[in-house]
């Protein structure tokens, strides 16, 4: 199957900055269902297998998108490593929503894509914010999370560390594959605490079983009779 590829495209987002998408899709005269891959923590848009997943869900039909966060750490000239470390520790939740929010805009006027059928998908991290995108936005009508996480509190440190974290207002965190020390300033923190609340985790004790089934049937309700219906 011939399939469009076009890489490296400039998404602009007023409230971070711009980022870079990838796309793919096959000829066909129809609007194609949207589906939008997410990268996780110290993940980008062109790690491990996910050019060979943009290709198969491509050649199965979908206009895939896949892209880089605007503050992973990559550059609009490098997407591929950790050029800038400096917005990679200003990273936040806040920021993550904002840059998923323009992505799905942009890709929605597309004059190749059906607006009605939109999934995503989120890899770790991004099968976290996955979840909250789908319950916040009913334009979402599917969503697949691969090993997502469950609940974003548990990631922070508590006690001694996160007083430590505070006082210093940088904490570090190796990336094992490039060996670089990976900075996260205590805003990050100070993000989560405020929009805590988003998605329903309102307690580190509620189970991530009850958020889900909330998700899911938010999702769910907002389906018609499917969402790929060719």
């Amino acid at each position: 199957m011939s399939l469009t590829e076009n890489k490296n495209q400039t998404i602009s987002n007023p409230q971070t900055k711009d980022f870079l998408a990838d796309e793919y899709f096959p000829s066909s005269e129809d609007k194609l269902p949207l589906v939008l891959f997410v990268h996780g923590y110290k993940g980008y848009k062109d790690w491990g297998a996910w050019e060979l997943m943009a290709r198969k869900i491509a050649e199965a039909g979908y206009f895939f998108v896949k892209f880089n966060f605007s503050h992973n750490g990559t550059t609009l000239d490098n997407p591929r490593a950790f050029g800038d470390l400096e917005a990679f520790g200003h990273n936040n939740f806040t920021k993550e929503m904002s840059d998923y929010n323009a992505v799905l805009d942009h890709y929605l006027t597309h004059p190749k894509v059906d607006a009605h059928r939109v999934a995503i998908i989120g890899h770790s991290r991004g099968g976290g914010i996955s979840v909250i995108k789908a319950f916040e936005d009913s334009r979402v009508k599917a969503l697949i999370t691969l090993a997502g996480v469950s609940h974003f509190g548990y990631r922070f440190p508590s006690g001694e560390r996160l007083e430590t974290w505070k006082k210093d207002g940088v904490m570090y965190s190796e990336n094992k594959r490039t060996h670089q020390q990976m900075p996260h300033y205590y805003g990050f923190y100070e993000d989560y605490t405020r929009n805590r609340r988003r998605g329903g985790q309102r307690q580190r004790s509620r189970t991530a079983a009850s958020v889900g089934e909330r998700i899911s049937a938010a999702v769910y309700q907002r389906r018609q009779s499917c969402f790929r219906c060719r």
